[in-house]
């Protein structure tokens, strides 16, 4: 079966999981989630503390391969027209110290290859309410931190033929519209 994929990306505290929930709960089977690596590495015990880095990259470089392997797995084993990644292989590179340029040079790619393992890409752009920076063992940013991220990485997403960016919405409810209009039609067109 031909999937189609989405990778859901956008800023820290953005919607993102939230958004994977909604979509599950709206279209069923129709769609197969893979959830987000880095959450699952750092909230599996992998430590932030160490900003060093060779700690930095060796996160990045386990959170690509990681990422990868979900996707592997998921266009595998699925019946699902529709494939949504939460965050994609290009994602990591924001975070790398060396720049964009050196991570894909690393991870033997590019980001022309890495964009085209997506049909489509989704970026939640995260809300202006500092309350929603509350600090959790997983999440160490703050506002301003946040919207840094987000920045880099509407930029290096930028060159994807098919993209829709979702500004930070003061009610989630009105974000959870888009994105359900959003996947509704990819998969009307798959179908």
């Amino acid at each position: 079966m031909k999937h189609k994929k989405i990778a859901l990306t956008g800023g820290p505290n953005s919607g993102k999981t939230t958004a994977l929930s909604i979509l599950k709960e709206t279209f069923g089977p129709k769609v197969e989630l893979v959830r987000e690596a880095a959450t699952m590495i750092f909230s599996g015990g992998f430590p932030r503390q160490d900003n060093s880095r060779p700690h930095i990259e060796a996160a990045q470089q386990i959170i690509f391969y990681a990422t990868r392997e979900m996707e592997a797995l998921a266009e595998e084993s699925s019946d699902a027209p529709l494939i949504v990644c939460d965050r994609g292989t290009v994602d990591a590179a924001v975070y790398w110290p060396g720049g964009v340029e050196d991570f894909f040079q690393k991870m033997d790619t590019s980001l022309e290859a890495e964009l085209a393992r997506y049909d489509a890409v989704l970026h939640l752009s995260p809300p202006t309410n500092p309350a929603f920076y509350q600090s959790t063992h997983v999440r160490t940013e703050n506002l301003e931190e946040a919207f840094a991220i987000d920045r880099k990485i509407l930029k290096i997403w930028e060159k994807h033929p098919n993209r829709m960016v979702v500004g930070g919405k003061e009610h989630f409810f009105e974000k959870a519209e888009i994105i359900k209009n959003f996947v509704e039609k990819i998969i009307k067109d798959n179908l």
